[in-house]
């Protein structure tokens, strides 16, 4: 399986998880940037999903071209959603700050 149809399937599993943070960051209208993915992508679990509903993938970073197209694909499941930082500087943050939102 490539890079594009990996992220794409952890995506979309991830917000059907009770308490994937990708179900959250789906109705917030933001996407988060490259570096901020590929950080969710290399830790190879959704540490909101506590009780391992979705368990774990094999860890992977995209590239900027793959990350285009994911993003695309994102856009279109998601309309009106922007990729932002939102002022954040890891992953981390970023999460932080769109539940807070």
């Amino acid at each position: 399986m490539d890079n594009i149809d990996h992220a794409k399937r952890v995506l979309e599993d991830n917000t059907k998880v009770l308490y994937g943070i990708f179900g959250i960051i789906s109705g917030s209208g933001y996407f988060p940037p490259l570096p901020f993915l590929n950080e969710f992508f290399l830790a190879g679990s959704d540490p909101c999903d506590q009780d391992g509903r979705m368990g774990r993938w094999r860890r992977f970073a995209l590239t900027l071209s793959e990350y285009d197209v994911v993003k695309a694909w994102w856009i279109e499941n998601n309309p009106n959603t922007i990729e932002s930082q939102l002022g954040c500087d890891c992953w981390n943050d970023w999460v932080q700050e769109i539940l807070e939102r």
